[in-house]
């Protein structure tokens, strides 16, 4: 999936496709949220986007995804 750079303290870059909202943390961790909405994903690249992804984050099941 591509993922946007993005200028957040905890995470590096983010995507969306078909549902899923892909995180890559600044720490090197990519979690992919399931059943995520465009506009979800819309709100979470904007404003304070740490506290935004943590709301999806408690709200949606994720997997862990290896780096390539």
């Amino acid at each position: 999936m591509k993922r946007q750079a993005v200028s957040a303290r905890m995470v590096k870059s983010l995507g969306w496709e078909d549902g899923i909202m892909e995180v890559e943390y600044i720490s090197g961790l990519i979690h992919q949220y399931h059943q995520v909405t465009e506009a979800e994903f819309v709100r979470a690249t904007t404003g304070n986007i740490d506290k935004k992804v943590r709301l999806i984050g408690k709200s949606h099941p994720f997997t862990r995804v290896e780096k390539d």
